[in-house]
């Protein structure tokens, strides 16, 4: 991957869509819906699944589906989202690919290094794929959602075109801040 262009240092760079959903203005990617889903919890109780009372939070880029609804339990509940809670303690990276190849070996990869898959979501459109990947490795990154697309630039000091990540991260209020203050291995210019 090429040089990291944070999106941040775009005056221009507002959320204009009514729907919440942030649109890269350099790669025009407008990424999924974020959904926090409650998750009935169960159990197994002579071989049958029982609900135990809690609950499971996740997040995915589509609402579930009826079909994952188990006979008595209560249905998951669905909420769009576009920040997280000033409690949580995670983070969200929301990452686009062109490519499907590209993403099923990054979602391999994930699993290589211990991101459990239920902490891996996917989804696919027309614009390609979209991961969603539920972090807590980082505390500067907690509460924080963070997009990332990537395009083919053409870089002037060097003569050449290079692959470039855009990168936009929004904090708990909903504003774009600098990826740099989250993020310790970026050298500050």
């Amino acid at each position: 991957m090429g040089n990291i262009i944070d999106m941040a240092s775009f005056e221009h760079l507002r959320r204009s869509n009514s729907d919440d959903r942030y649109t890269c203005p350099k790669t025009n990617v407008t990424f999924p819906h974020i959904y926090k889903v409650l998750v009935p919890d169960g159990d197994l109780v002579d071989d049958v699944p029982v609900f135990i009372g809690t609950y499971s939070t996740e997040y995915r880029l589509k609402e579930p589906s009826s079909l994952e609804q188990l006979p008595g339990f209560p249905p998951s509940t669905a909420t769009k989202i576009s920040t997280l809670d000033a409690a949580d303690e995670i983070y969200l990276d929301v990452i686009h690919f062109t490519n499907k190849d590209k993403a099923l070996g990054f979602r391999q990869a994930c699993g290589h290094l211990g991101i459990e898959p239920e902490h891996v979501r996917s989804f696919k459109d027309q614009q390609g794929v979209f991961l969603l990947l539920r972090r807590a490795d980082a505390p500067k990154k907690a509460r924080h959602i963070i997009y990332r697309s990537t395009d083919v630039q053409y870089i002037q000091p060097l003569g050449c075109e290079m692959e470039c990540e855009y990168v936009a991260a929004f904090n708990e209020l909903g504003q774009i801040i600098p990826y740099g203050i989250l993020d310790d291995s970026l050298c500050e210019e």
